[in-house]
């Protein structure tokens, strides 16, 4: 099984990296880790092959949310796993398309049940 080449935002540089950390050691490839809403729609303006996006909702410059709402007229963007600490916009997020939405601190666990979701999807 190829693995799966992903990409993340989250502007908190610890959760980022802590994310990033748990996709590699899940075998995924992360080919970019991004720190905002506006550093995302700036990446993607650029066919990028990625076969998931994994971000967060709240940051600075464009919620994870309004990110979505950007790709959904998108016919080669990724499919969206929200990770966020908030389980309030769970809602929104699944009425956004959202693949999954993982409760932050992020297990590996949890991680690995939505990993096999995108590979099924």
């Amino acid at each position: 099984m190829k693995p799966l080449r992903v990409a993340l935002a989250d502007d908190e540089p610890l959760a980022r990296a802590r994310l990033a950390r748990l996709l590699r050691e899940a075998g995924c490839e992360v080919r970019a880790e991004l720190e905002d809403g506006a550093a995302v729609l700036a990446w993607l303006r650029d066919p990028r092959e990625v076969d998931a996006l994994f971000l967060d909702i709240q940051m600075p410059g464009a919620t994870g949310l309004e990110v979505s709402a950007e790709l959904a007229d998108c016919r080669h963007c990724p499919p969206v796993v929200f990770v966020t600490a908030f389980s309030e916009h769970a809602v929104r997020a699944f009425e956004a398309a959202a693949v999954d939405y993982i409760l932050k601190p992020v297990s590996a666990e949890r991680l690995a049940k939505s990993l096999a979701r995108l590979r099924e999807g």
